[in-house]
């Protein structure tokens, strides 16, 4: 986990790495046990290392490879690097994933990254075709902003360090601001950023630049959504059991975050049968949640840590997230996160394993029954003739909800919920701008007709971005910490996805929460019953926020 920056421009090696300097001590939080650049050419490539697969000094970055062709700056870690280095035929200098990485790409080209099981953004220069090949994780966990000006090509792992430059236009993104002013979006969706002259590439997204010009970029990645009825409760514990161990390689401690939750209570429980025994965080906001952890804990066998949180830093904290990250998040849990981080990295953590993305993939949000239901409905109503849809139209032009069903049955499966959000952007004066567009391209890649699907692919790769992969890097980097997160692992999305949204989202019996029904049944023999079945709080629940303080921190418009 660190920090990258490049810059690849006409500009003398000096001002390159002037620049280059300027942002690598904007991002040095993002990795303070390393601080280095590199210039090749008409390209300076600088690196902000976290030390946490090979501690040695030779695997510190900008990395070039053996024969010297190659250089990459690599933010994040390549979780399957062991079983990559046992089909490559290289000669490793380091034991670091970094070199895995490279190598990769030496043998495999641009596909390389097809292989790659983990999260990362990178930058990998050619110096013989004088190209530089740029690449994010399927999900978005790590971050990658760029800019393509007349001067050349730039890009960082954060939006605030890059502007900082002061070479690129403030003028303001309205359609990026407006967006952030949409439903579930709390935040400025990729490829935007509240700057016209700066974006970010989008998950799962691939590029190539050359002349200091962007000549190819791509998508390479979408789940398959076909449902598989033969996936059972087994398989489910074996592939997030998988994604868990994987995650356990590192040359440093590795904590856990223990909120009494269940996929927290999950992923500790698998650690401990692997053998380890984590230190575990948590924060003291809810006390039923936090009876929960503490019974977790016990159970098994892990100290507990706790913290409380200290409400009148909440604004404190939220200004120095928005500083490092340069855009408003409209989320206040992540002042939550950043306390909780503020103190692990005082207990001299660098890696901690998180729950995020589970609620995505499994179903569990509040909505998912309701969410439910309605994919049903609407798949029995697009079968019928509009003549017939026309009648019951009018019968039920008093029911809003009815109204909307019909409403959405002329609109193309997969272009659903972008309706939504173009209608409601033209309710709120946002004229300038078709905004189902972005929600339309990201539904198209996946093959399925089912709203509930469609609809929770968008929340995990775009809509919920503040809550999953904004989250999981910005509290944990402010710090230093490199946060995991095994609900996102490729495998464990690409199994859920193929799940019948009706074995994910079960009827309520007496009082239990029975979404994410069948990760819950999963791990029942080595889960509590109280916990699995617990009503569901979001992170941060039981800490109150006011009105008054939401203004303050949150503009309007």
């Amino acid at each position: 986990m660190c920090g990258i920056v490049g810059i690849y421009s006409f500009d003398p090696k000096e001002l390159r790495e002037k620049q280059a300097s300027k942002v690598l001590v904007k991002q040095y939080h993002r990795g303070p046990d390393n601080t280095s650049l590199l210039s090749c050419g008409d390209v300076t490539l600088g690196h902000n290392r976290l030390s946490i697969i090979d501690l040695s000094t030779e695997a510190n970055q900008p990395f070039i490879s053996g024969c010297g062709r190659y250089i990459v700056v690599f933010n994040g870690e390549i979780y399957n690097y062991l079983e990559l280095k046992s089909e490559l035929e290289y000669d490793f200098r380091t034991s670091s994933d970094t070199e895995v990485l490279l190598a990769s790409y030496i043998k495999y080209g641009a596909k390389c990254i097809s292989k790659f099981n983990g999260m990362f953004a990178f930058a990998i220069y050619d110096k013989l075709e004088k190209t530089l090949f740029c690449a994010r994780d399927r999900i978005g966990e790590k971050p990658f902003v760029y800019s393509a000006i007349d001067s050349g090509f730039y890009f960082a792992s954060e939006l605030a360090a890059l502007f900082s430059l002061g070479i690129f236009s403030d003028e303001i993104d309205e359609i990026g601001v407006a967006y952030s002013n949409l439903r579930n979006f709390l935040h400025i969706p990729e490829p935007y950023t509240k700057y016209k002259s700066i974006r970010r590439l989008e998950p799962a997204h691939a590029m190539i630049i050359k002349d200091k010009k962007i000549v190819k970029k791509w998508c390479y990645w979408s789940p398959n959504m076909e449902y598989d009825e033969n996936i059972t409760k087994e398989e489910v514990f074996n592939v997030v059991n998988n994604a868990v161990k994987i995650r356990e390689r590192s040359d440093v401690e590795i904590a856990t975050l223990l909120s009494g939750g269940v996929d927290s209570s999950i992923i500790s429980s698998l650690m401990v049968r692997h053998g380890l025994k984590p230190m575990a965080f948590s924060l003291k906001a809810d006390d039923e949640e936090l009876s929960r952890a503490i019974k977790m804990a016990k159970i098994l066998g892990l100290e507990l840590k706790t913290f409380e949180y200290k409400r009148e830093a909440q604004k404190e904290l939220y200004d120095r997230m928005v500083k490092i990250y340069g855009e408003e998040v409209r989320l206040l849990p992540l002042t939550h996160a950043a306390r909780l981080y503020e103190q692990i990295s005082s207990q001299g953590i660098k890696v901690v394993m998180s729950g995020i993305g589970a609620d995505e993939i499994f179903y569990g949000y509040d909505n998912a029954r309701k969410q439910l239901i309605f994919s049903d409905i609407i798949k029995f109503v697009d079968i019928l003739p509009n003549t017939f849809l026309q009648i019951l139209e009018k019968i039920c032009s008093k029911s809003s909800d009815l109204k909307l069903l019909f409403e959405l049955a002329r609109v193309k499966n997969n272009n659903r919920k972008g309706y939504l959000y173009q209608k409601e952007a033209l309710q709120k004066g946002f004229l300038n701008f078709n905004y189902s567009l972005l929600l339309d391209f990201w539904a198209q890649k996946v093959n399925t007709k089912n709203y509930i699907d469609v609809s929770n692919w968008l929340g995990l790769i775009i809509e919920n971005a503040h809550s999953i992969t904004i989250s999981s890097d910005l509290p944990p980097m402010m710090y230093g910490i490199e946060a995991r997160a095994p609900f996102l692992d490729v495998n464990v999305v690409e199994l859920a996805f193929r799940i019948d949204a009706h074995k994910k989202v079960g009827k309520s019996i007496n009082g239990q929460n029975r979404n994410k029904l069948i990760l819950k049944q999963a791990f029942e023999k080595i889960i509590p019953n109280e916990i699995l079945y617990a009503s569901k709080k979001g992170f941060g629940y039981g800490i109150q926020v006011g009105r008054q303080e939401e203004n303050l921190f949150f503009k309007k418009g």
